[in-house]
């Protein structure tokens, strides 16, 4: 779809960014795509910020990536207002100048991609995961409906806001029924997650969707993609063939029926799956309800009202603290047993709940912290190294807050959150033997 817009005009603002995509004015580059280039820029009509995609489209290309990228940009421009849905990106515009294809969508700032939580060491919690996969069940239940097959349902196409919500993104390789867009052949999605029909080129329907939705649920849940090869032959006869590890041989802390959920979403025959998202989504909803009863059992009670009396959470309200507890996990360590090693790596903050801890650096004693105080201040600096060595001091119980997780909360609480700690961090190292952690 063609626009009366004005020539793709380059800057200074660095190699190949244009000064304006049409009619819309670039702030910078903010992405880069197996097709092309993401840029921000402002929509001041509707005073809204926006993300446009620009296609790999140039003369001395790889002609059949160009052709691919044509389709793409056509598959997506004929999306343009079609998806209306508060879990599925929106896109607002798309246009042709001078042979440079651009689609724009909403800008979400701040958001990271489910790819982020798909590490064993970097796990959302389960609640958080089936409220998730919830969403984009529900929103996949709407495309479906107006006749839309997304096919590359993969972590990096789900997008989580900092409050955190979904977005599905990238329809480039949508199926659209009655559409007069040519399909694009021979592309079949991201193989890791695609369905055993898909994989064999059979005709497909939206199960094949919820069954990439399943491996998707399946990969943050565990740290791992349910069929791992070391070639693609070997991924897609694992996929069509195999069965996946049971998800109770990474973690035995899930219930059976998610499980059960899991598996039945990634059965090999469309028809023994999941009849649609909204079927999907009502089985989440009762494991969501277990799951949730489960949290606020009275063990998380008697944590929220150890953390309700500890200095450090005087200033949080009663919800700021449960959604600290949310991002957090509990530990205990034993007399000399290392909670933080020097030199070592990990976005964790950690607040002493019970007893007292030493602190270490370069193997010379240099201070000791006690009930409600905090160290870890090195998680601020993304891939910094522990300046000091905490060991407990007798028996200790410490809660152990992941900065990633902080990300997802409130906006309140992470500001509260961030006052406290470092107050009491400038506090520490202000004292005698402070020392940085």
């Amino acid at each position: 779809m063609a626009s009366s817009v004005s020539d793709v005009e380059r800057s200074s603002k660095g190699p190949g960014v244009p000064t304006k995509i049409g009619k819309y004015v670039i702030i910078n580059k903010i992405g880069r795509g197996s097709t092309g280039m993401v840029y921000l820029s402002h929509d001041p009509y509707y005073r809204r910020d926006v993300a446009i995609k620009v296609y790999n489209n140039e003369e001395d290309a790889d002609v059949e990536r160009a052709r691919v990228a044509r389709k793409m940009f056509f598959n997506e421009a004929h999306m343009v207002g079609m998806l209306q849905h508060p879990n599925i990106m929106p896109i607002f515009d798309a246009g042709e100048e001078d042979g440079a294809y651009y689609v724009v969508t909403e800008h979400v700032q701040g958001a990271r991609t489910l790819s982020a939580y798909c590490r064993p060491d970097n796990l959302l919690r389960v609640d958080d995961v089936v409220e998730i996969i919830y969403k984009c069940a529900k929103a996949l239940h709407y495309a479906h409906g107006r006749g839309v097959i997304h096919r590359d349902i993969k972590p990096s196409n789900i997008m989580l806001t900092i409050d955190n919500d979904v977005r599905i993104i990238d329809f480039g390789i949508a199926i659209v029924s009655d559409s007069e867009v040519s399909r694009i052949e021979g592309i079949a999605g991201s193989p890791s997650y695609m369905s055993p029909e898909q994989v064999q080129s059979e005709e497909l329907t939206p199960r094949s969707d919820l069954y990439s939705l399943g491996a998707v649920m399946y990969e943050l849940l565990t740290g791992f993609r349910p069929f791992r090869a070391d070639n693609l032959s070997k991924l897609l006869h694992q996929i069509v063939y195999a069965t996946p590890p049971p998800i109770h041989t990474y973690r035995d802390d899930l219930p059976e029926e998610l499980e059960r959920v899991v598996m039945t979403t990634m059965q090999k025959e469309p028809n023994k799956r999941v009849v649609t998202g909204n079927a999907m989504a009502a089985e989440l909803t009762r494991v969501y309800k277990d799951l949730r009863q489960k949290y606020d059992s009275l063990d998380n009670q008697e944590h929220f009202d150890l953390l309700r009396k500890l200095a450090f959470f005087h200033e949080f309200s009663h919800a700021e603290i449960w959604e600290v507890l949310r991002a957090s996990d509990w530990h205990e360590y034993q007399d000399g047993e290392d909670i933080v090693r020097e030199g070592e790596v990990d976005d964790r903050f950690y607040i002493i709940v019970a007893g007292s801890v030493q602190v270490q650096s370069s193997g010379n004693h240099v201070g000791k912290l006690s009930n409600g105080e905090c160290f870890g201040e090195t998680s601020y600096v993304r891939g910094a190294r522990r300046q000091a060595s905490i060991q407990a001091s007798g028996q200790v119980t410490i809660l152990r807050v992941s900065s990633t997780l902080m990300e997802q909360v409130s906006s309140a609480c992470q500001l509260r959150f961030n006052k406290v700690f470092l107050r009491s961090l400038i506090t520490r190292l202000q004292s005698a033997g402070g020392a940085n952690t």
